[in-house]
């Protein structure tokens, strides 16, 4: 199926692609490979860390784009891509235990072989987003089809077109941020459709939390590249099979701050100018770099499914763009701080009292959850990714007003137990 905008470009859909089963080997392998790049850039992310402070050296690393506090940096040519000059080969495996590494030593792993076998530099990403560590892991959080979509609405990462092909390992109730996947992915290059082919990736999806040598508690993120024999490159359909190697790793630096370090080589399969290669990798890790939006979007989202959506027999975001109000009322606890006059006295902002004129006035917006009428100064209109029968993905951002009450509840909510909730209890986090 393909978008009517676009009827040269491919749109496989989780409707069109064959079955691929992964066997029992296949998880071992690719459990391995995970292992393997996680420890990789781990090691890069320490040495950059507590040997170099944090510190980029412009000498051996050429800055490509800023997007807020994340930068984004290539290789310069002719120089080591690491940030160390010994290697040694990887060991271990995936734990919260301590590498054990000689003093200037890197791990070789899918990232390094990458390098060799690519003309594009190796990319870097340093920089901080503003939150938790628990925030952003769960802002960058894949598990299926739905949340890859989800993701890279948010992020706006160039995404056109993803599936998750397979689930290897599930989130649990103990750790319901670990999961390993492998997931199909398309990109296109947007206004260069007739002279640069699509490319698409077949990757491990790898995400959890780990310690660093120094007992220091990091979420990482993985998506790297991987073959398989029911898995062929798409050159019937003008495809290009490209290959990735990305990590990215999040720590807690101060209150609300969290620091990100993130090691991305590419190889794109075929000719095509490095300019804008680099271009498209610096916008895909500044979009997976800036997760707290996402993780924003669900929280609501999941808050208004809690509160809203038991109570009615519909999904409000089955509906139009715009957000229904209903006769009733659902109050919660969190909440009530924004609703203490009685809601037949639409005249009052339920939050901070002051009049506002007539109901539905320009002065006046009504909350998505509590159905309340507020202020504009008392209100706060965010993007939620829902699903909407008018996107080919299946999903599509539409904009909702809420009452700070309720933006404040939902953003003050528990992300561990969010995710609990969503993923490992399968509760009010349908698509």
């Amino acid at each position: 199926m393909a978008d009517s905008d676009a009827a040269s470009r491919t749109f496989m859909g989780s409707t069109t692609r064959p079955p691929v089963v992964f066997t029992d080997d296949d998880a071992r392998e690719y459990r391995s490979v995970a292992d393997e790049s996680f420890c990789e850039t781990r090691a890069l992310y320490e040495d950059f860390l507590y040997e170099r402070k944090q510190s980029v050296d412009s000498r051996r690393w050429k800055h490509v784009r800023t997007k807020g506090a994340m930068k984004v940096y290539c290789q310069r040519s002719g120089v080591d891509s690491s940030f160390n000059s010994s290697v040694t080969s990887v060991s271990s495996t995936l734990s919260p235990d301590p590498l054990e590494l000689d003093d200037d030593a890197m791990l070789i792993g899918p990232a390094s072989s990458l390098s060799v076998a690519t003309k594009i530099p190796v990319v870097v990403c340093t920089g901080t987003v503003q939150g938790t560590l628990d925030d952003v892991m769960y802002g960058i959080f894949v598990h299926d089809t739905a949340s890859l979509w989800r993701r890279s609405i948010y992020g706006k990462d160039g995404v056109d077109d993803c599936v998750m092909l397979a689930t290897l390992q599930s989130p649990t109730e103990a750790d319901p941020f670990d999961f390993l996947g492998v997931a199909w992915i398309l990109y296109a290059a947007p206004g260069l459709g007739a002279i640069v082919k699509q490319r698409d990736y077949v990757v491990l999806v790898r995400s959890g939390f780990a310690t660093t040598s120094r007992g220091e508690r990091i979420g990482y993120c993985i998506a790297q590249s991987v073959s398989h024999s029911g898995l062929p490159a798409l050159k019937s359909l003008d495809v290009v099979r490209a290959s990735m190697s990305f990590c990215v790793i999040f720590r807690q630096q101060s209150d609300r701050i969290v620091e990100a370090f993130a090691h991305a080589v590419v190889d794109p399969g075929g000719t095509i100018l490095t300019f804008f290669v680099l271009q498209e990798i610096a916008s895909s890790i500044l979009g997976m770099g800036a997760p707290m939006e996402c993780a924003q979007g669900k929280k609501l989202r999941w808050y208004v499914h809690k509160t809203i959506a038991e109570k009615e027999p519909s999904n409000i975001f089955d509906k139009a763009k715009s957000p229904p109000y209903s006769s009733s009322s659902a109050t919660t606890e969190q909440a009530a701080t924004a609703r203490t006059i009685e809601t037949e006295d639409r005249r009052t902002c339920a939050y901070c009292r002051k009049t506002i004129g007539k109901l539905f006035s320009t002065q006046s917006v009504q909350c998505t959850v509590c159905h309340e009428c507020v202020c504009k100064r008392c209100s706060v209109n965010k993007e939620l990714v829902v699903r909407s029968s008018h996107s080919k993905s299946g999903m599509a951002a539409h904009s909702y007003n809420f009452c700070l009450g309720c933006f404040l509840a939902a953003r003050n909510l528990s992300t561990e137990e969010i995710q609990r909730e969503e993923v490992v209890y399968k509760r009010f986090g349908s698509p």
